[in-house]
């Protein structure tokens, strides 16, 4: 049960990024936002999120969890309601950024809850919790399209209030966790920092993120060029996190057979292939298949990065390690979320081709980092 609330509350945080990214181009065009604009309400969430992780994963380490799990569930809620009634670029960015905090902080305190007092099995944990985060965003869109009749504030104030009726019996299940505790201060995070695996990792998450910033603030506006409605956006979203609902768990379970490295690199052949292949795409089918290409190689390549850190970090210090892993990650889809809009209105979908390229450079670093922990 306890571990059923954290995955319910993980899946109902994504699922407001879902209802969120669907009305992007909706939005803009019912505000009269700047393309600039749109990119600050994309960024904010990703940005607040990694300064949240990155300052607070050591207290999570040490076990001080009532605090942190409050501020998570309580701006998990907020941030949905403050994207409702916004009407402007400011009140939509706070809104954004309160999502984004939320499911950041809980998602490092699930990970610790779920991992507990040892790391053996954490592979499969991590990929089911990731499993359930894409759900949430498949839902997301589903969700804006069946509450968008009864007005454009009803699908957030839905999962606000769904959100307080489970997250806050998830938060109580967090806290009676037993997790792996130890002293760690911010001088680890630069010991591990240090670490070539360590680097791989996060190389590997400046790819999966920096794809997830692009895609997410540009999946609507392009698929509207290609004719899509806003129905057939939200197919487009579910075919791309079919194969995240299966493989995490089954990425998870063959890295630590196998280790992080050696499913984390192979991923990408995937994955990057997935990226330009959204840059030659005429219509909405080939949208579709590039899409499960993209979900299948992410669901490899972010599961096993996770567990290659897991694998220098052990349970104790799972918290600090993560938020290494994710402030890499969401520090990159803060600028490529702000930066595929404008992006995309002065090269339209060659925006895709340009970050494909640089896919494959931070792959060779990735492996060039690999190599160096193997040597």
């Amino acid at each position: 049960m306890r571990a059923l609330l954290i995955y319910a509350t993980q899946f109902l945080l994504t699922a407001a990024l879902g209802v969120i990214f669907v009305f992007l181009e909706d939005i803009q065009t019912m505000f009269g936002l700047a393309d600039w604009e749109v990119g600050i309400i994309a960024g904010t969430g990703f940005g607040a999120s990694f300064l949240t992780q990155i300052a607070l994963s050591p207290f999570a380490d040490r076990g001080h969890t009532v605090p942190l799990a409050i501020v998570a569930i309580v701006t998990g809620i907020l941030g949905p309601i403050a994207f409702a009634f916004g009407s402007g670029m400011m009140i939509l960015a706070v809104g954004r950024g309160l999502t984004g905090m939320g499911l950041g902080l809980f998602s490092l305190l699930a990970r610790k809850a779920l991992i507990g007092l040892d790391a053996d099995g954490g592979g499969a944990k991590l990929g089911i919790l990731l499993s359930v985060s894409v759900a949430g965003f498949i839902v997301g869109p589903l969700i804006g399209a069946l509450f968008e009749p009864l007005g454009f504030e009803a699908p957030f104030i839905a999962v606000s209030v769904a959100l307080a009726l489970v997250g806050v019996p998830a938060t109580f299940a967090v806290l009676r966790s037993e997790i792996a505790e130890a002293q760690v201060n911010y001088a680890d995070l630069l010991t591990l920092l240090a670490r070539p695996k360590v680097q791989a990792a996060m190389l590997i998450q400046v790819i999966v993120f920096g794809f997830i910033g692009v895609f997410d603030s540009s999946i609507d506006r392009f698929l509207t060029d290609l004719g899509a409605s806003t129905s057939m956006v939200a197919v487009v979203i579910i075919c791309v996190g079919a194969p995240m609902l299966i493989l995490p768990r089954i990425a998870g379970n063959l890295a630590e057979a196998r280790g992080g490295s050696a499913v984390m690199l192979p991923a990408l052949l995937v994955l990057i292939p997935a990226m330009l292949g959204y840059s030659i795409a005429g219509g909405v089918a080939a949208a579709i298949v590039f899409g499960v290409m993209h979900g299948a190689g992410e669901s490899f390549a972010s599961v096993s990065s996770q567990v290659l850190v897991l694998e220098v970090t052990g349970a104790e210090r799972a918290a600090v390690g993560s938020s290494l892993l994710d402030a890499a990650g969401l520090s990159t889809a803060a600028i490529t979320a702000f930066a595929a809009p404008l992006g995309y209105g002065a090269i339209g979908q060659q925006m895709f081709l340009v970050t494909g390229i640089g896919g494959i450079l931070l792959g060779i670093g990735a492996a060039v980092r690999v190599r160096s922990a193997w040597d």
